[in-house]
């Protein structure tokens, strides 16, 4: 790849017509590759996706991209999950990965750049790049599917991932649109690309996607990729078994409360049932009843009263209010015991709550 002058800026960069896209396919593929590390999940062939290219060495990489003829990158899924990309190498990425075409570049105001990629075909890391360069970059080789012959096992193998994909988007419908694309421009002459198609859509781990990724034999393929679909599917079926067990209960205890609410209502019409609020106030007036309060006291239990009438039993501030009626009623507000002045019987009350301490109750 020549790195003469670089595009600054990626305005108005935008690959929009299949035609043109047709044509760059027909230029020499570079024996060498600008490498972007993934961490993720990897890509597949006959997909389109965008992806984010921060300010960096990376950004740096696009535009250097961007500026070549073939406008192609080599995206690699790193062996950690955790790896930093900015120091990795040849070394610590999977040796097969896909090589992807630029189709669009937009420029974030943040920073960066969100690219639009076409998956071509597999490559595979034959080493690093002779050429002195900063950026990682390799020697590639390119995988295309060969020609296969289209057996009795390999459509019913076609046959049982389409099925197998109309069953997981009735759970799923997240990838409906993209499925009726992919089968309105495929058939079974192409069992290479269904597997690529399927196994893209499943949650599988980096480990399974990248196995699928480096089986090159298309059988071998076909066959892993409609493992995973099923285990998909599987997932899904017992995932929408939870979830409508849980709507269900949810279902079954908002029905309740709304029952118990209704027969509430009906009890208070009917004056068989009192709401908390009205059993809370007769008793606290029942208390008062039994109380000599003096006039301040009165005033303020009547104004607390007043405020517990007007707010909700739900409510936090009715709680509080409460709670404060209830100590200030059970008060014996004008209660009196019968003062007694006997010593001898206050003295063994003491001695009977009181052990030791001789030199403190002779005073």
């Amino acid at each position: 790849m020549d790195e003469g002058p670089v595009r600054e800026d990626f305005e108005d960069f935008e690959i929009e017509h299949l035609p043109e896209i047709k044509d760059l396919a027909k230029l020499d593929e570079p024996d060498e590759l600008y490498v972007v590390p993934l961490t993720r999940r990897p890509f597949f062939p006959g997909m389109a996706a965008p992806i984010v290219i921060e300010v960096g060495a990376y950004y740096d990489v696009l535009k250097l991209i961007a500026n070549a003829p073939q406008k192609l990158i080599g995206l690699f899924l790193t062996k950690k999950e955790n790896a930093d990309v900015y120091k990795v190498g040849l070394k610590d990425l999977y040796r097969v990965g896909v090589c992807a075409r630029i189709l669009r570049v937009v420029p974030i105001e943040t920073g960066g750049a969100q690219v639009v990629l076409n998956m071509e075909k597999r490559v595979s890391i034959l080493g690093p790049s002779p050429r002195k360069t900063k950026h990682l970059k390799a020697k590639v080789n390119y995988n295309t599917d060969r020609k296969t012959k289209v057996t009795k096992e390999i459509k019913a193998y076609s046959i049982s991932i389409i099925t197998t994909i109309k069953e997981l988007l009735k759970l799923n419908p997240l990838f409906k649109e993209e499925l009726q694309i992919f089968l309105g421009q495929s058939d079974f002459t192409e069992p290479g690309k269904l597997a690529d198609f399927a196994v893209a859509l499943t949650t599988a781990s980096r480990k399974e996607l990248q196995d699928v990724l480096e089986t090159f034999d298309v059988v071998k393929r076909i066959d892993k990729a409609l493992s995973l679909l099923k285990k998909e599917l599987d997932l899904s079926k017992l995932q929408s078994s939870i979830n409508q067990k849980i709507e269900a209960t949810i279902s079954k205890t908002q029905r309740e409360f709304f029952l118990k609410e209704q027969l509430k209502t009906i009890k208070k019409e009917l004056g068989l049932e009192k709401d908390d609020r009205t059993v809370d106030v007769e008793k606290f007036e029942e208390r008062l009843k039994k109380r000599k309060l003096s006039e301040e006291v009165n005033k303020v239990i009547q104004d607390e009263m007043e405020k517990l009438q007007v707010l909700e039993p739900q409510s936090a501030e009715y709680s509080v209010g409460r709670n404060y009626l209830d100590w200030l009623t059970i008060t014996p507000w004008g209660i009196l015991s019968k003062e007694t002045r006997d010593l001898i019987k206050a003295e063994k009350i003491l001695e009977k709550d009181q052990y030791g301490l001789e030199d403190v109750k002779a005073r």
